[in-house]
């Protein structure tokens, strides 16, 4: 009975161990993966700038954690104290470890020192290369050629860095300060850095640097222009700032081999990028990952060009006079730039409003409107009473004095009030129904140049976004065209391609910021267009709000709008109602309209010349102020006092034909007047017509361009691809490039042709949509659906 229960109990137990070893994942199954020992070599302890170790160790664990046990045991990372002899020190002992499967050094003295090593025990991979030609690097078809040697090329060059520095600043005298230690390590560094500056007719003084800013301050001597610093890594902080501090205090222009973080603590310039060391992590993971897969080290490709970003420290700029050049600033980075802080903000709209208000040609005619309104009260104030006052002083001989019997004495003053109204006058009242008519032609022309206005503000709005669109375009071939300078050097790194390409490259790169500057005073130019149509100062800053298709203040963004115009039969009658439309509200036609009426009025008096005359009432008092000498009122029975009333009627009875020739004249100037309201008329159906059929063409072209644009990318990213891997020439890339290019600019231009054109549109036909209220707009296309309906027509709404 025991036994059976024994067996039972134990049949029990392996069950249930059975499925609990189903449940519980297997502890030893991450034991079961290869363990891999790595080692890692730095130049000296972490200082001023960033410890990358641990980025390193990250990036390894996570692409190798399914394959590999990798760990980095804390006695195989090793420091060799910034002393040459400590580094290689640490380098041997690592390679003689059996303890350790794997290399990694992480400074420039020990990768320079493993690079060019006789033999290595074991696989080194050296990523951190200052200039692998200045170092003389081995290469071999694009990779190491050394047994267990990978390291990682960024091509950061000293030639390079000068030539972009002199064209930054001209200098004659440099200053290179270099890492002591490095000097040691590369007895042929100093002499080539020496050539390379001769080749640019360059003096220069090497300084070497330690652990102190003294020595090179101390160096720096009175026809210094300029200095270039190599990596300084050992530089304790506060040091380096004494550096700075000391070119700053002499006004030296300065430049980085090493980047970005140079430039944040206060050098000048550098076009390495900040991020560096950060995109080389990646790799660093890669090459060791390949290599644990039984990938031999020395055949890895060494290229990984990183690119290039100039990037300028302002705040230094202006602490020793230096500014940027406009060639300079096509690409740059502006650290502690000065950004003026703009507030004006611009929208279609906006722009448009404000150009009503503050335009000055549509301001110049806002006076003549207003001075238009004086000239027909100056002819309405003839028809009014007129009012005269008179004095007068007078002297006689006495003899008429005296039989004038008091009526005017030998010396008299008279003072007097003469009133007067324009009973009836053709003349005066048809000039005052001509001048009413006249003005109502001074409004309409200033209607007619504020309906311009608005359309060159328009335009030159839509202008400037155009403007920054494609300078934005320039900009982004620039970065392209040195996306595929970096694939020319690792071409020929590997050997499929020689230096010519490099060179085609860089020309390719001097034309591209040339256009980028072009593009740039376009900018410009169009902003001051702009800024002179809104009466504003030309270089006044602004910020734009982007105006596209889908702007709900354009009618274009209205979806039932396209029913009406989706196919040529639609599309005509759409054409007949804006002719309609715009024929009826044409400021130029109602100008003309009220021109014919003055000119009517003006032959109407003609007319009524041979036969109406001019009636005034006028009266007079006068009165006598003062009298003396012969033939006095007061010896006569008459008093001071003089008055007369009286009624005037004119009529010229002969002119010698002169009525008939104005009566003649004023018919040929009315049909003068009407022809010319028809020639405008048919004009403004034309450009009516025209605008519209500009705009029919240049919306499809839209998706057109865009679909082209589209093909010319896939096509360019398919040929850069296939130049990389040395499958075609650098003319395939260059000819896809360029046409990606056209195909880009073309695409956005589009966008901006078609808005244009509609602007055209609008102006022609007399009204703007985006200045419409929502009830004037769906007053529109009430009129527009009734228009159709009577047409008999029906539109398909799709």
């Amino acid at each position: 009975m025991r036994s059976r229960m024994n067996r039972w109990f134990i049949a029990l137990l392996t069950s249930l161990l059975f499925i609990v070893s189903m449940w519980i994942p297997d502890a030893g199954s991450a034991g079961k993966l290869p363990i891999v020992r790595i080692g890692i070599v730095k130049d000296g302890p972490p200082g001023r700038l960033p410890d990358v170790t641990s980025l390193v160790k990250e990036e390894i664990l996570k692409l190798t954690s399914k394959e590999f046990d990798v760990r980095f045991p804390e006695a195989q990372s090793m420091e060799g104290n910034w002393e040459k002899r400590e580094i290689e020190h640490s380098v041997d002992k690592l390679l003689a470890d059996p303890e350790v499967d794997l290399v990694i050094t992480l400074g420039y003295l020990a990768t320079n020192y493993v690079c060019h090593k006789e033999k290595l025990s074991k696989p080194v991979v050296a990523p951190i290369v200052g200039d692998a030609r200045l170092q003389n690097l081995p290469l071999k078809d694009g990779a190491s050629g050394v047994q267990n040697l990978s390291y990682i090329d960024s091509f950061v060059s000293f030639e390079r860095d000068i030539k972009v520095f002199r064209e930054m600043v001209p200098f004659r005298k440099l200053v290179v300060l270099v890492r002591e230690t490095m000097l040691e390590s590369i007895p042929w560094l100093e002499k080539k850095l020496r050539q390379t500056a001769h080749e640019y007719t360059i003096d220069v003084d090497i300084v070497p640097v330690q652990f102190s800013a003294d020595q090179p301050l101390a160096a720096f001597s009175s026809d210094t222009d300029a200095v270039y610093l190599m990596p300084l890594p050992q530089l304790p902080p506060a040091e380096f700032r004494k550096l700075i501090y000391g070119m700053i205090l002499r006004r030296l222009p300065s430049f980085s081999m090493l980047g970005g973080d140079d430039v944040e603590a206060g050098v000048l310039a550098s076009v390495a990028p900040k991020d560096q060391f950060l995109r080389i992590n990646r790799r660093i993971a890669l090459n060791v990952q390949r290599i644990l897969l039984g990938e031999e080290a020395s055949t890895l490709k060494v290229a990984f060009p990183l690119g290039e970003k100039l990037t300028i420290n302002m705040a230094t700029g202006r602490a020793i006079g230096f500014y940027p050049s406009w060639s300079a600033l096509t690409e740059a980075v502006l650290l502690n730039e000065k950004v003026e802080r703009v507030e004006r903000r611009l929208s279609l709209q906006s722009a448009v409003r404000e150009s009503i208000a503050a335009n000055l040609d549509l301001a110049a005619e806002n006076r003549n409107v207003a001075a238009g309104e004086q000239v027909v009260k100056q002819a309405r104030s003839v028809l009014l009473p007129q009012v005269d006052l008179g004095a007068k002083g007078e002297m006689i001989d006495d003899d008429r004095a005296e039989i004038s019997s008091g009526a005017t004495p030998e010396r008299a003053v008279t003072g007097s009030v003469t009133a007067s109204q324009l009973l009836y006058d053709e003349d005066s009242w048809s000039n005052y129904s001509v001048e009413k008519e006249l003005q109502r032609t001074r409004e309409e022309q200033r209607n007619t140049r504020e309906l311009d206005v608005i359309r060159d503000t328009a335009v030159a709005y839509l202008n400037v976004l155009r403007a920054n669109t494609l300078e934005r375009v320039e900009k982004d071939n620039l970065k392209l065209t040195r996306a595929n300078l970096e694939r020319a050097q690792v071409r020929v790194s590997i050997g499929i391609a020689n230096r010519a390409e490099e060179f085609r490259w860089e020309s390719e790169i001097a034309r591209n910021r040339a256009n980028v500057l072009f593009a740039q005073a376009r900018t410009r130019r169009s902003e001051n267009s702009l800024n002179r149509l809104l009466s504003r100062p030309l270089e006044e800053k602004f910020v734009t709000t982007e105006t596209d298709l889908r702007d709900p203040l354009l009618i274009v963004s209205d979806q039932r709008l396209f029913p009406y115009v989706d196919n040529p039969q639609n599309f005509r009658t759409y054409s007949d109602f804006m002719a309609a439309e715009g024929l009826e509200i044409a400021p130029e036609l109602l100008g003309f309209d009220a021109a014919i009426a003055a000119q009517e009025r003006i032959l109407q008096t003609a007319k009524r010349a041979f036969w109406l005359p001019s009636f005034t009432a006028q009266g007079s008092v006068s009165e006598l102020l003062a009298e003396s000498g012969e033939g006095q009122r007061s010896d006569s029975p008459l008093d001071d006092t003089d008055w007369s009333v009286g009624v005037l009627a004119t009529f010229p009875l002969a002119e010698g034909g002169g009525k008939f020739a104005t009566i003649k004249r004023a018919r040929e100037e009315l049909s003068r007047i009407q022809l010319e309201k028809e020639a405008t008329s048919e004009r403004i159906e034309q450009r009516i017509r025209s605008a519209l059929h500009q705009a029919s063409a240049s919306y499809p072209n839209i998706r057109l361009s865009r679909s082209a644009a589209q093909a010319a990318r896939r096509n360019l990213d398919l040929v850069a691809d296939q130049y990389a891997r040395g499958l075609v020439s650098i003319v395939d890339l260059l000819d896809a490039q360029n046409s990606s290019l056209r195909a880009d600019q073309d695409a956005e231009n589009a966008v901006y042709n078609f808005l244009i054109d509609w602007m055209d549109v609008e102006r022609a036909a007399g009204r703007f949509d985006f200045l419409m209220t929502l009830e004037q707009r769906e007053e529109y296309f009430q009129r527009l659906a009734e228009f159709f309906n009577k047409a008999g027509i029906e539109p398909i709404k799709r």
